[in-house]
């Protein structure tokens, strides 16, 4: 696999997508975490007089086909441009040594299985790479974080946040409990649990800059989060056990709220409170104060910026906003206005 690239020719393929560094990087750590590999890469030749097939008898009398890859320095110059990769580039250069982790020896074996086709013409080679990927049905992200926990390859985040997921949607005092689909069952209106990880390491649940938070285990964290989910449901009158069209509990709007989770626990620390749902249910109601939203008129945080719940950027960029915006409210508050330069 690491003589492939080499050998691969280096023009821009006119049956292929372009090369995609991150995707490379992605199943370089894969192949290193002992991952497999085991779709076959499509390659084919490109002249007649090189990379043959040949054949010789075995001992039972039957014919055996090969092909002799090369391997030595001056076998692969002598070889260079000489395949075209149909489907399987990414996983190619994977092996190269720019792409290649260090967890992956030169010595180490790894079986990747490889189909050659014999000088076929550009419209073989893009039927093959329309066929191999066009007409193939994507997994579900959340069953595959499901099937990699279950094979020991989770990332980092997933490892410190998933089990924090779990405890979620089975412990009874959270407002989460059977809402989460932690594989490929079906929940209406549910909450998948890798969009759920991805919004906690975001969101840096237990990596705050208060010392206190980040000592605290996962157990402990699931009956914080449930308080402040309950503070937030009781407030608004909305339920996470039944969702409907309001936007709090849609995906966008827990995320939104588990952005905010830092600031509200950082001015609990600061202000000497106890992180109850009336705290939390007081920080919304100054929040809503500091932003002016009109709730005489049944204006709420999710309906004055309702725009912002739209897309995934935008959110996280509100709740980055509206943080500052209650820090900087509630500091003022705290200092009755003093101006220690008047």
């Amino acid at each position: 696999m690491r003589e492939l690239p080499e050998i691969f020719r280096s023009t821009v393929l006119k049956d292929q997508r372009p090369l995609e560094r991150k995707h490379i990087e992605e199943i370089a750590e894969h192949v290193e975490a002992q991952g497999l590999l085991p779709t076959s890469v499509i390659v084919g030749t490109k002249t007649k007089d090189k990379l043959m097939i040949e054949s010789e008898k075995s001992v039972s009398g039957n014919d055996l086909y090969f092909m002799m890859i090369p391997e030595t320095e001056q076998e692969l110059k002598d070889y260079e441009n000489t395949i075209d990769i149909s489907d399987g580039q990414h996983r190619i250069f994977a092996f190269s040594d720019i792409y290649k982790k260090e967890g992956l020896k030169d010595t180490d074996i790894y079986e990747v299985p490889v189909t050659f086709y014999i000088t076929p013409q550009l419209r073989t080679r893009q039927n093959l790479f329309y066929t191999t990927n066009a007409k193939q049905k994507s997994v579900s992200p959340n069953l595959l974080l499901w099937l990699r926990d279950r094979l020991k390859l989770l990332s980092k985040p997933e490892e410190k946040y998933l089990p924090l997921v779990r405890l979620l949607n089975s412990e009874n005092v959270s407002p989460l409990k059977g809402r989460i689909i932690l594989s490929a069952e079906k929940i209406s209106k549910g909450y998948k649990a890798k969009e759920l990880v991805k919004i906690f390491n975001k969101a840096k649940i237990t990596e705050t800059g208060i010392t206190i938070v980040r000592n605290i285990d996962d157990n402990k964290m699931v009956q914080i989060l449930s308080t402040y989910l309950s503070g937030w449901e009781h407030y608004y009158q909305l339920d996470f056990q039944h969702p409907k069209k309001d936007t709090m509990t849609k995906i966008s709007g827990l995320r939104y709220i588990m952005l905010l989770f830092s600031t509200f626990t950082e001015i609990a620390v600061t202000s000497k409170r106890k992180f109850d749902e009336a705290f939390v249910m007081e920080m919304i109601q100054e929040l809503e104060e500091a932003k002016s939203v009109d709730t005489l008129n049944g204006e709420t945080l999710f309906t004055v910026d309702a725009l912002s719940f739209r897309g995934e950027g935008a959110t996280v960029k509100l709740a980055e906003n509206d943080g500052n915006i209650l820090k900087s409210f509630m500091a003022n508050k705290q200092t009755l206005g003093f101006n220690p330069f008047e």
